[in-house]
């Protein structure tokens, strides 16, 4: 039996990047997925990638998939979502809480506004996803929230201290969220890639050119919704509250010690001549 068989995911920031990568690898495992995000159309975004194109390749894989537009630093929004979410399949067995921007400035060059912007995106966003599904999956006894942070989280590089602060706090939630809901059997943690994965967005950003070694620092793009589909499992139970890489958990606990979801160079020209 697939190990999410039945189960139903709202994976925000789904329309592109590391929220389609864990869409695909929960789809494998026969999952049914609402994928939320703001881009609808070509066009309406820099990046490449729309929700109906990435529901349209999760519901040829055989699971079902809708496309629902989200803006999560909306709350009447996120409701909405949550609502429709209900609404077509009776349960919410899983959050992944991945939208996001970044914003490379140094504190000092950063517009309040835009700093605002952030925080209303990385962290409110997920607080009000969280708290949009919390009815449901305590009604069900049952559920489990992913927040993704990021490695960033632990650097200080110049102009990374919003997205960094941002980040950290998606840890601190999870500690303190999955506290609050241990006695509604809700799992609560946060995943971080172990260094960048290519996504349009972080390829736009010519990312890979900060890195001062790209192999350690390359991450598969399967890795992330590997490592979120072990969490999801009854080996995840005991673990809620935590913060994985999600390498470091598919090395230490699924894979006897081998990392095999670090890339190289030439993994990486791949994506970048796509």
């Amino acid at each position: 039996m697939k190990k999410l068989e039945g189960k139903v995911a709202i994976i925000t920031g789904a329309s592109r990047g590391v929220g389609e990568y864990i869409a695909r690898e929960f789809a494998k495992e026969g999952c049914n997925i609402v994928v939320a995000a703001r881009t609808e159309a070509e066009g309406q975004s820099k990046l490449e990638g729309t929700i109906a194109e990435t529901a349209a390749e999760l519901t040829a894989m055989g699971v079902r998939a809708i496309a629902v537009r989200c803006d999560v630093s909306d709350e009447a929004s996120v409701n909405a979502m949550v609502q429709r979410a209900v609404d077509e399949f009776g349960r919410i067995d899983i959050l992944v809480n991945n939208a996001g921007i970044m914003a490379p400035e140094k504190l000092v060059d950063m517009s309040l506004k835009r700093w605002d912007l952030m925080w209303r995106v990385n962290v409110r966003g997920a607080i009000a996803c969280a708290k949009a599904v919390l009815p449901q999956m305590i009604a069900q006894l049952d559920g489990v929230i992913i927040n993704i942070s990021s490695i960033a989280a632990d650097q200080d590089q110049p102009g990374n201290i919003s997205y960094m602060l941002t980040k950290h706090a998606l840890r601190e939630l999870s500690k303190g969220l999955a506290a609050e809901e241990k006695s509604h059997n809700i799992r609560v943690f946060a995943l971080s890639p172990y260094g960048w994965v290519p996504t349009p967005g972080t390829l736009f950003y010519r990312l890979e050119e900060t890195m001062p070694e790209v192999g350690p620092t390359l991450e598969r793009p399967e890795a992330m919704g590997l490592a979120a589909i072990y969490l999801c499992g009854d080996e995840g139970k005991a673990l809620s509250g935590q913060h994985f890489y999600s390498r470091h958990l598919l090395r230490d606990r699924v894979n006897n010690g081998v990392d095999l979801y670090q890339g190289d160079a030439a993994f990486l020209a791949q994506y970048k001549s796509e």
